[in-house]
């Protein structure tokens, strides 16, 4: 018999909860069996992971936003004085 959508999106949650509970048991197994040197850097790599990688992300995301706005104020103040590109700004080859 066929199943319906909602059955068939029950059936896939239920298979993740499933692996997720053995993820999360495994993981706490392998934490649970550490020697405290061993504990103790996991627990700085952890830290270093959910603070300094999304810092990092964060910083690059607001640099690259300034400088796509900065070139957009210069290439906007170049269209309105009829400038033409100069060579070797934006990778051409320049003398």
């Amino acid at each position: 018999m066929n199943q319906s959508p909602f059955e068939r999106f029950v059936d896939v949650l239920e298979e993740a909860g499933r692996t997720f509970t053995k993820v999360i048991r495994n993981g706490t197994r392998a934490v649970a069996s550490m020697s405290w040197p061993a504990l103790l850097m996991f627990c700085v790599a952890l830290a270093m992971l959910l603070s300094i990688v999304p810092l990092a992300l964060f910083l690059f995301a607001v640099f690259m936003a300034i400088k796509l706005i900065v070139a957009a104020m210069v290439l906007g103040s170049r269209r309105q004085r009829g400038e033409p590109p100069q060579p070797g700004v934006n990778g051409g080859s320049g003398e």
